[in-house]
């Protein structure tokens, strides 16, 4: 009566089958030939069209023939081909739809953008970079800037921008129409994570790292505890645990930067390396949605070159190496000068090395002068120390190599190398972090792990090459002035701009970080707002694999299931299953929900637990709870929250260690099997059990098939085995063989009649141990008032409860 395409008629003919069909919706497409069709309301036609095709030989023989010849025509190589077409007609619609969009805002007004970063005079790469893009973003949006700075010097700035504090900033966010933040790792930025969690916008970010930073706000005051849980909230508690015990290596280890990349309205980066740093931390599809905008720079203005040497102190025909920017051992400031010191250029009098930028402060930068000294070159060796724009603008223009190298980058943008490439400088460099995704056309190109012998060959191919040196430098020039032309640039800026704002308005990715700002003021986006947040997880993320821990959060009982659940934690948070963060939470009878168990978590783990909030658990599609510890009461109360979780994608299991209150009810208190038999029945409404052994999985099957709810999908039954920790001996054990008995004290297990053995084999004269390991359970008073009392207690009795 209706289909809406039909493959199993085409699947049929494909087959060689000789088919008929009904002659309405979509099947004569498929088939393909009148003769072939019947009328599906008249059993008379229908039983025609059978007959004929069992009995008409020739019919029969020219359907085979039709339907082979007629399912050629249907292929998925086909479907997918026009499916292309079809997205590529609609994606050159966009485009064009989008280009004609951002032609009309131009030409019709400017958004007012606020711009927040640091600015000149700050001693700020950032700052520098902000002064070259705000001319030619100028041209799209109506700029202000947002500075936490006591003065602006930049002269453009001042007679372009209206320049405005911070606190005016908070009370009057809601005038732009855009926001826009350049995040780095240095304390100029230390204001603006309190002002993206309250006010979203667009995220540029210079370093991927920003665990510097978010140290520096900890412990300096400005925010409590924002290491801890910047840390947490990016990496778990691994990260936490490394920041209390070795602190220094946690900063250099762990980005600490999923905060604001969650809070981010959109995420523009310089380079294709932090998207793979993206998703090397948090999965594939982290960066799916980030803008890659090119390092900017103004095209130097041609200088006199002779009268800058003379100023500088070197002779016209000297030739300079400089490596510019600070010195520290990631810019391996120790290996170029080990590689001068060894090659030849070291012996003539006409090479100066010229390091162009502050020393480090500490035993690296002594150990560098150090090394300087011992040279027999010292004159010509030297460390100018840090200088004004103007004086490193002077080095840049009258070097004849630049060098400048990095090793354990964490994804600082290289603003450096630019510079030098503006200049025409022939510059060597090493493939490492961002440096890689430079074009090997303008550069002199190491590999990452570069040998001193690499960078000697270098440096003395280009000091006595001046032809090459002429064209290394030529080709770098051109592909900034092209690539890294401010005004390209600046169109990319607005692109992605509007492109994450339209995001915010009219679709998902953008939606998100303005609904967990409480950004959202439309009322007519409100109910749909509310419907995703409460549908789909913050981008990027790991996904969860919450751990119920509510018996030992509220009150260790104790028994050997808390002995479990303490082992398979510690080693889960030790080791977390691939692709997840662990997270222990914990419910009550009294209160829907659960919460995360970080305060416990922190102690458990040893730490100190002041930073951690026992916020409520948020669960996503993809998430995984596993019901690990054993609180009847607290999963029957909280049966509608964990549906709720499983109808929204989160996978729902438990650990079943046994099923003896409902198999073996007489070695219980009254109540326990009733109580069990609810347990079991409510469990085993979610997605799979996990039991302690085989026997404990057939068990378990045995009792759903005659006491399990109806499902329309199986139970998953699976089953592992218990671990065991290494032994602790017990010096006074040492003294006789001792005999162990391990398991909460309780009738099913034979202490009484046990005791009652040792008692015989102890008057009979044999000196040996008995040594019972587990707590007190039910329904065994007179039995541990007995153990607690009896003349062995301590001798050759132990409980150790």
């Amino acid at each position: 009566w209706h289909e809406g395409f039909g493959l199993p008629v085409l699947e049929a003919m494909r087959c060689g089958a000789p088919v008929i069909g009904a002659n309405t919706s979509s099947i004569p497409e498929v088939i393909g030939w009148e003769e072939a069709l019947f009328d599906p309301n008249s059993e008379d036609e229908i039983a025609a069209a059978i007959q004929r095709g069992l009995t008409d030989e020739v019919f029969r023989n020219e359907l085979i023939r039709h339907c082979t010849a007629q399912a050629e025509r249907f292929s998925w190589d086909e479907s997918a081909r026009r499916a292309i077409e079809a997205m590529e007609r609609l994606h050159s619609g966009i485009k064009i739809q989008n280009t004609e969009t951002n032609q009309n805002r131009k030409q019709q007004h400017r958004p007012k953008l606020a711009y927040i970063s640091p600015l000149p005079p700050e001693k700020s790469g950032i700052s520098d970079y902000s002064a070259e893009l705000l001319p030619a973003l100028s041209e799209f949006y109506e700029i202000e800037v947002i500075v936490d700075q006591t003065d602006v010097k930049d002269a453009w700035i001042k007679k372009h921008s209206r320049i405005r504090s911070v606190n005016w900033f908070k009370e009057n966010h809601r005038r732009y129409d855009r926001i826009l933040y350049h995040f780095g790792n240095s304390h100029f930025h230390q204001h603006m994570f309190p002002l993206l969690d309250r006010i979203p916008g667009v995220v540029v970010l210079h370093d991927f790292f920003l665990s510097g930073i978010q140290a520096v706000r900890d412990v300096h005051g400005a925010a409590s505890h924002a290491w801890e849980q910047s840390l947490f909230s990016s990496h778990g508690y691994a990260a936490v645990q490394a920041r209390y015990k070795y602190a220094e290596a946690a900063i250099w280890r762990y980005p600490a930067n999923l905060p604001v990349l969650q809070r981010a309205q959109g995420i523009i980066v310089h380079g294709e390396y932090s998207r793979k740093l993206a998703t090397d931390w948090y999965g594939s599809g982290a960066a799916a949605d980030w803008s890659v905008i090119p390092h900017l720079r103004v095209s130097a203005e041609p200088s006199n070159r002779e009268a800058l040497r003379r100023q500088l102190g070197f002779g016209l025909d000297d030739l300079i190496i400089c490596s510019f920017g600070s010195l520290a051992n990631t810019k391996l400031n120790h290996r170029l000068l080990q590689a001068f010191i060894a090659s030849p250029l070291a012996s003539n009098p006409k090479v100066q090395l010229l390091f162009v930028g502050e020393n480090h402060g500490g035993e690296y930068g002594q150990d560098l002068l150090r090394t300087i000294k011992a040279s027999k070159n010292i004159a010509r060796i030297r460390i100018t120390g840090w200088t004004d724009t103007e004086t490193f603008r002077a080095y840049l223009a009258t070097s004849d190599i630049a060098v400048q190298l990095r090793a354990l980058s964490r994804e600082e943008t290289s603003g450096t190398v630019l510079d030098c490439m503006n200049y025409g400088l022939p510059t060597i460099v090493n493939a490492h972090g961002s440096m890689a995704d430079l074009d090997e056309n303008g550069v002199w190109m190491l590999p990452d792990d570069f040998d001193d012998n690499d960078l000697v060959t270098a440096l003395t191919t280009l000091a006595n090459d001046h032809e090459l040196r002429k064209q290394l430098g030529s080709r770098a020039r051109d592909i900034v002035r092209t690539r890294h032309a401010p005004q390209a640039c600046a169109q990319m800026y607005f692109e992605a701009i509007e492109q994450s704002y339209d995001q915010t308005k009219y679709g998902l990715p953008g939606l998100l970080p303005a609904i967990a700002n409480n950004h959202i003021q439309d009322h007519e986006l409100a109910p749909l707002a509310s419907c995703i947040a409460d549908n789909f997880p913050p981008s990027p993320r790991q996904r969860q694999w919450l751990v119920d821990v509510s018996e030992l959060v509220q009150r260790d009982a104790k028994t050997g299931i808390q002995r479990v659940v303490r082992s398979i934690l510690k080693e889960w948070l030790k080791n977390p299953p691939e692709g997840f963060r662990v997270e222990p939470v914990y419910a009550t009878e009294s209160s829907t929900g659960y919460h995360y168990a970080r305060r416990f978590t922190s102690r458990f783990l040893g730490m100190p637990d002041e930073w951690a909030q026992d916020e409520p658990t948020e669960a996503w599609p993809g998430d995984v709870f596993v019901g690990l510890d054993l609180q009847h009461s607290v999963v029957l109360s909280q049966q509608t929250y964990l549906q709720g979780w499983r109808n929204r994608g989160v996978k729902v299991w438990f650990v079943v260690y046994d099923l003896l209150p409902v198999l073996k009810p007489q070695f219980f208190p009254p109540g326990a099997q009733f109580l069990h038999q609810r347990w079991l029945e409510s469990i085993s409404q979610y997605d799979g059990v996990a039991c302690i052994s085989r026997a404990v999985a057939d068990e378990m099957r045995e009792w759903l098939a005659t006491h399990g709810p109806h499902r329309a999908r199986p139970l998953a039954i699976e089953w592992f085995h218990l671990g065991v920790d290494a032994p602790k001996v017990l010096d006074l054990l040492n003294a006789r063989p001792s005999f162990l008995m391990v398991g909460t004290v309780e009738p099913r297990k034979g202490h009484a009649q046990t005791l009652g053995a040792f008692e015989q084999l102890w008057k009979s004269g044999m000196d040996v141990n008995l040594i019972i390991v587990g707590k007190q359970g039910w329904m065994v008073e007179e039995l541990a008032a007995q153990l607690r009392e009896h003349s062995e207690h301590g001798v050759r009795l132990f409980w150790l409860e």
